[in-house]
């Protein structure tokens, strides 16, 4: 393409487009941001809007959205996975080519717009690297300013992080690991790459790690460089270590519907029935807290104690009466430090603190020591809610250079102006009726437009009354009037108009010191805004567990469970719940047999709930619950397939089975469902019997592991801790009747037929597989297990290589030594080093 042929104007839009190949450019020409060429085609299918042409030289496609509506049509875009490149008109139409600059990248991971986000969710943008510890994720939301790190992490731990998160956009190495990359993008993620790590000693990163700083300023350059400026508002980062928390993952969380639904439907996860919080920052705290399981005795017994606290019923109402009306306070901040802030926003932080005293009030009324701190703590921000009292009118408009912002008594200054051009309107009223008296034309009027100012209009029948004497000049002519100035209109416009026009720039100046003053307060406000979020996370844990009958979990050293009347919080807000106990001896196994549909998944969830629940710091659904904690939760629930990745539904159960027995330890809990299902019965049983052996002697976690293979009871004489459970169910009349009750024992047979005569198959379909049943189960030869050998097993597993070597030979493998550069060849190779040695 030869720019030279095309209008100054268009060589101008192009010239940009060069340097954001990769984003739709919004070129502002006047009213409207324009797109053309390939952007127009795609924007105008995505957005559903009109495509055009325009004469640039050449015919050029075209498309355009109007500049004061964008909003939707960029959360159109960002949704879709676009990025936008905002290039806006930086010198005042007039004399030669107006000058056009982009200020702002907008991509998924970029958005701050008020209306855009999800107010109850966080919008997290992420960056990966290689590190000599292993891989750092650092992510950041820039419309609240939260910034957190973590590192030493292997490659899958990165992945599982950003899906928790629902990372939508995470930057990455131009080189950089190309199997991570396309896991990102088979998970629709939006991947930017950028390779500036220049270390910048911000403040809110003095306290990490070099090579943390290293890969915060991985991310903080490329925000910088697409945000064109510096995110003064950011907290300091927060560092999540692996220790101190337990390890779930994403599928885990996916299998037990914690934050995401296996049906699409929000009221199956467990989310919906906990987080009924008042403000918008405590339902992003209570889902970090769902995001983020703790395996820290002292840290939950807070969290326990915090939701003691807020118990008493008296100040409750009062409580939440007063969180209602409670504002975003940190996408407010996030906006003023972008400097996109607008007046309603000031006028809704305002608001926020008008509530403060009043909830540092309700505070007291608790007579706990950890809620009186809370109220000690709290600022009323008096100061900063006076001085925006004063400032900001009632109802502002959304739009800041139009005037209409600023309260009377603010500005001596403004205040003249404004009395000058209030005076000046009266004027025209006076000047208008003293015309008419005049002239005695009835419908004679004073108007005004921008290109003429003030005028006399009258009507064309009754023009032949205006006479010399009037002094009245004929300045435009139209259908049905005539236009005239006057000397005395004329000369007071000058002073009315300036008036206006000066009250008008003032107050946007006056605007722009108002935000400057606000923003000093950013730290305050942020610090103010955390203790809301626990106050409303804290209340609302309180009443839920009121109302749904949760307790406080006792937790304890030892690895033993004692569960009383257990209960699934959600499977209860569907059904009848039959209550079930959970105890267990420390490095048990329940081998849990029963029919289809009589209930061993949902035993299994209600357990894994219940321990999910106590770790997030929530008390738990059952009438007691002493637990330990445990380190990890794994999971091999319901039945998928990974077809774009090449993956059967049974490949994906052996895979995700191995993360289990490969990691797992004796503090982690595994739950198994049905493994073996997926391939010949016998293949299956011994698949299952095996790992049965090899958790029981290799690992010692306690494990619940349900099947249909009642053959494999049997273990109980040979496994010390493997204990039998059965799903009571009882057969009447050849029809099943489910108990949903656990209890010790087993099931001698899966009454798999019954339940299909359940789902209504065919009678005579029925009749013929009982048949075939009989004649199967009247063989001789019985199925026998061969018992787990474990000196055989020792000897066999010499010779297998271990996980981690696997590991290290397949990154290995993957190399593109073409692509290194030394520094990250160094990074690889002690990465690699690092797995070996743990």
């Amino acid at each position: 393409m030869d720019n030279n042929n095309y209008t100054p104007m268009m060589q101008q839009y192009l010239e940009i487009k060069e340097d954001y190949a990769d984003a739709i450019v919004f070129f502002r020409l006047g009213d409207f941001y324009e797109m053309f060429f390939d952007d127009a085609i795609l924007a105008s299918k995505v957005l559903e809007i009109a495509l055009t042409s325009r004469d640039a030289g050449a015919k050029v496609p075209m498309c355009g959205i109007p500049h004061h509506a964008v909003k939707p049509y960029i959360q159109k875009l960002i949704e879709k996975g676009f990025k936008i490149a905002i290039a806006e008109q930086i010198t005042e139409a007039g004399k030669g080519l107006v000058k056009r600059e982009v200020i702002r990248l907008i991509t998924p991971g970029t958005v701050f717009e008020d209306g855009i986000l999800d107010q109850n969710k966080n919008n997290f943008i992420a960056s990966v690297i290689l590190t000599e510890k292993g891989y750092a994720t650092t992510y950041i939301d820039i419309s609240t300013g939260e910034s957190f790190i973590t590192d030493n992490l292997v490659k899958k731990e990165a992945l599982d992080l950003i899906l928790s998160l629902d990372i939508k956009e995470v930057v990455c190495p131009t080189h950089f690991d190309k199997e991570f990359i396309n896991e990102l993008k088979q998970n629709d993620l939006l991947v930017s790459h950028a390779d500036d790590y220049t270390i910048h000693e911000y403040s809110y990163m003095n306290h990490l790690e070099r090579e943390q700083k290293r890969a915060a300023s991985h991310l903080l350059n490329y925000l910088s460089k697409t945000q064109m400026q510096t995110l003064n508002h950011l907290m300091p980062f927060t560092h999540i270590l692996k220790v101190g928390h337990m390890h779930v993952d994403y599928r885990v969380k996916k299998h037990l519907e914690i934050m995401e639904s296996l049906t699409n439907s929000s009221k199956t996860t467990l989310e919906y029935w906990i987080n009924h919080c008042q403000t918008a920052m405590g339902s992003r705290l209570l889902k970090a807290y769902l995001n983020q399981p703790l395996n820290d005795k002292k840290a939950l017994n807070e969290r326990y104690d915090y939701i003691e606290a807020f118990f008493p019923y008296k100040p409750r109402e009062d409580m939440l009466e007063h969180l209602k009306y409670i504002y975003d306070i940190n996408r407010i901040v996030g906006r003023i430090s972008f400097q996109s802030v607008n007046a309603r926003d000031l006028f809704q932080l305002k608001e926020t603190l008008n509530h403060i005293p009043f909830i540092i009030d309700t505070l007291k009324l608790y007579d706990h020591p950890k809620i009186q701190t809370l109220a000690k703590d709290m600022k009323d921000h008096k100061d900063l809610r006076e001085y925006l009292e004063k400032a900001i009118h009632e109802n502002p408009p959304i739009t800041v250079k139009d005037g209409g912002i600023i309260k009377d008594g603010f500005n001596e200054q403004l205040d003249d102006l404004r009395y000058t051009n209030d005076k000046g309107q009266s004027w025209l009223n006076e000047f208008e009726s003293s015309e008419r008296e005049k002239t005695g034309i009835k419908n004679l009027r004073v108007g005004y437009n921008r290109v003429f100012g003030y005028y006399i209009e009258i009507s064309k029948g009754n023009t032949q009354f205006v006479k010399d004497e009037f002094g009245y000049e004929r300045k435009q002519t139209l259908t049905n009037s005539e236009r005239y100035i006057s000397p005395v209109l004329k000369e007071k416009e000058d002073q009315i108009l300036n008036a206006k026009e000066r009250a008008i720039s003032l107050e946007y100046e006056l605007f722009k010191e108002i935000r400057i003053y606000v923003e000093k307060y950013t730290h305050d406000l942020q610090l103010l805004s955390t203790q809301i979020a626990m106050i409303d996370v804290f209340l609302n844990l309180a009443i839920i567990s009121e109302k749904y009958q949760f307790i406080r979990p006792h937790l304890h050293d030892s690895r033993l469970v004692d569960i009383k009347e257990g209960r699934h919080p959600v499977v209860e807000k569907f059904t009848t719940f039959i209550k079930n106990d959970v105890v267990m001896d420390q490095g048990e196994i329940f081998l849990i047999t029963g029919p289809n549909m009589s209930g061993k998944s949902t035993y299994m969830r209600m357990f894994a709930i219940i321990v999910y629940m106590a770790q997030i710091g929530c008390f738990v659904p059952a009438a007691k619950a002493d637990m330990p904690l445990y380190d990890a939760l794994y999971t091999r629930i319901g039945s998928s397939d990974d077809l774009s990745g090449g993956k059967s539904t049974f490949m994906v159960e052996m895979v995700e089975s191995n993360d289990a027995l490969t990691n797992a330890t004796k503090d982690s809990l595994i739950l198994f469902d049905e493994i073996g299902r997926g391939t010949a019965t016998y293949d299956g049983m011994a698949l299952a019997q095996g790992m049965i052996e090899y958790i029981h002697e290799k690992i010692g976690a306690q494990t619940l592991f349900s099947t249909h293979y009642h053959e494999l009871t049997v273990l109980e004489h040979t496994l010390s801790r493997l204990t039998n459970l059965c799903v009571k169910a009882k057969e009447e009349n050849d029809k099943m009747v489910f108990l949903h009750h656990v209890e010790k024992g087993t099931t001698d047979k899966s009454y798999g037929i019954q339940v299909a005569s359940l789902a209504h198959l065919p009678k005579s379909l029925i009749t013929r597989s009982k048949r075939i049943l009989e004649k199967l189960e009247d063989k001789e030869n019985k199925v026998s297990l061969d018992l787990f050998n474990y000196e055989a097993f020792e000897e066999e597993n010499q010779n297998i290589i271990d996980a981690k070597d696997v590991e290290v030979l397949e990154e290995l493998a993957k190399i593109d030594t073409d692509q290194m550069t030394p520094i990250d060849a160094l990074l690889l190779i002690k990465h690699l080093q690092n797995i070996i040695k743990k």
